[in-house]
């Protein structure tokens, strides 16, 4: 998921100046190496993603790619735009999620 992006930072250089493409394959290939699985979640940094951007992640194997937009997820099987649900501070408003989902 987004730890690969806490290793390697994607925008600090980390690996160097490389494309989209080699960036996300070197990370998925270092979540590989120091965690032993083959991870399939990703999760746009920022969440700053385009079509090329969820092309390449799947490209490299990812098959869920995560979002930072707000709002419910539909029982379709899309797995390129997931979306969140925010938390807050009493579970009000968690009953209300649940509802609406």
């Amino acid at each position: 998921m987004f730890l690969a992006f806490i290793l390697n930072g994607h925008t600090d250089g980390y690996f160097g100046k490389l494309d989209l493409a080699d960036d996300i394959g070197l990370c998925k290939q270092t979540i590989k190496k120091r965690l032993g699985f083959d991870d399939v979640h990703l999760c746009w940094p920022r969440g700053a993603y385009d079509e090329n951007s969820i092309k390449i992640a799947k490209d490299a194997g990812y098959k869920v790619l995560y979002t930072t937009k707000r709002g419910a997820n539909l029982s379709d099987n899309e797995c390129e735009h997931i979306k969140r649900i925010a938390i807050k501070n009493s579970t009000f408003w968690l009953k209300n999620a649940i509802y609406i989902l």
